[in-house]
């Protein structure tokens, strides 16, 4: 498309016009810079609110009691009532939509009920299954996780947060194997985790000691009851579908009326999972929006510097189409020097944009912890691209209207301007 001549021409017509050129080139450079910092920024956003709940099982549900606001069945309004072991059997048999399901039990935590020799500290007990830990995945430190047999069997063990670790042992010290007596009743840990996940059913996990829920019931005398219960949904089906599906059948065991909507209460992590879909489209959608309408001000730039380029050369456009210049060529000549003129100056704000966003990101790398609610800003390689393609067809849409101005002139209305 270019000739060493077409590019001298080009080169010739940007010089000659410094000043405007200059303020123009700015308008785009600024355009593109806004544009691939927001970029920048909206994927630190993004990024921050997925690892925040990365790790926590996105078609999850959970359930829990509440008084009956019917009355029903000879029983009053109001009626305090439990969950029972009874309902996870029920559930197992007759609801299609739930795959993995774990029910939970809530123990005290009064002042230094955890204790390891000498230490102490102030910790919440949850019971669970097994499946608790694919709902609400961790990392092991040390050890292993619970399994079908530490259930079945009521085995006396338990797991420990981080932080229960770090309070109970020496660093470095191996907690495995060890025992630690939690509410007056000894457990032997079997393994030490971290939450991958900032979100957490219940209380912080890192300040959590778990125990096997069927333990845990027999240890407290807390009988057959489950203070909550967690789900997963199968392929196929949706969140609202396992919470209607699981309230029917609890609902009918335990005699509380089908329309009674305060008496056992749920919600889904699908529902919020969506609603933080929906926010990163309309937050993508502004990011191009506004970066986009800085670029678009570039462009109206350009192209009102080239018709007035086209203006002034009205005289040499009307010489070279009475000389034999196709019309073509003269649409080229214009086409080619918006483009290169928004190139130019678009390709310096990218840069400078790019640069920013590094040594923000390198900056936040160095500082972040883990419980920072952003990630570091980056572009990638495949946003950089379209940036790019946003660039090119500015610096053609640019030259649109100047180009089709200067096919416009006449050769014998030029020939004769002064």
């Amino acid at each position: 498309m270019f000739d060493l001549d077409n590019w001298q021409e080009i080169w010739a017509t940007i010089t000659r016009n410094k000043f405007r050129s200059v303020l123009t080139g700015l308008g785009v450079s600024w355009g593109i810079f806004m544009l691939i910092v927001l970029i920048g920024l909206g994927n630190s956003f993004e990024g921050g609110m997925l690892k925040n709940v990365s790790g926590f099982a996105s078609n999850s549900c959970f359930f829990f009691t509440d008084r009956t606001g019917e009355a029903h069945k000879g029983y009053r309004k109001g009626r305090s009532w439990n969950m029972n072991n009874r309902d996870l059997t029920l559930i197992r048999e007759k609801a299609r939509s739930v795959e993995l399901i774990s029910p939970v039990l809530f123990g005290n935590s009064g002042d230094k009920n955890v204790v390891h020799g000498p230490k102490s500290g102030s910790y919440g007990t949850r019971g669970v299954y097994p499946a608790h830990f694919l709902i609400e995945q961790q990392h092991v430190l040390a050890g292993r996780l619970f399994n079908d047999l530490d259930i079945e069997n009521f085995r006396k063990v338990c797991v420990i947060g981080k932080e229960v670790y770090e309070t109970l042992f020496q660093p470095g010290e191996a907690p495995v194997g060890q025992y630690i007596r939690v509410n007056g009743i000894y457990f032997q840990v079997i393994g030490v985790i971290l939450p991958k996940s900032q979100a957490s059913i219940g209380g912080d996990v890192e300040s959590t000691v778990f125990i096997p829920f069927s333990t845990m019931q027999r240890a407290f005398n807390q009988g057959d009851i489950i203070h909550f219960l967690a789900c997963t949904i199968k392929n196929g089906y949706t969140g609202e579908m396992v919470e209607d599906e699981v309230k029917t059948i609890v609902k009918a065991a335990h005699d509380i009326a089908p329309n009674d909507d305060k008496a056992m209460r749920s919600f889904n992590i699908e529902k919020e999972f969506k609603i933080f879909s929906y926010l990163f489209i309309g937050l993508n959608f502004l990011v191009w929006f506004v970066g986009g309408g800085a670029l678009l001000s570039g462009i109206i730039g350009i192209s009102n510097i080239m018709l007035v380029t086209v203006k002034e050369r009205t005289r040499e456009i009307g010489v070279r189409r009475a000389l034999g210049a196709k019309p073509t060529v003269i649409l080229n000549q214009i086409l080619n020097e918006s483009l290169v003129l928004t190139v130019i100056a678009g390709l310096i704000g990218f840069f400078g944009g790019i640069l920013l966003i590094e040594v923000i990101s390198v900056a936040m790398s160095q500082n972040a912890g883990e419980d920072t609610m952003l990630i570091p800003p980056f572009v990638s390689f495949w946003t950089a691209i379209k940036a790019l393609i946003v660039l090119i067809v500015a610096g053609v849409l640019s030259g649109i209207m100047p180009a089709l101005r200067a096919l416009s002139v006449k050769a014998i209305d030029a020939i004769r301007e002064e």
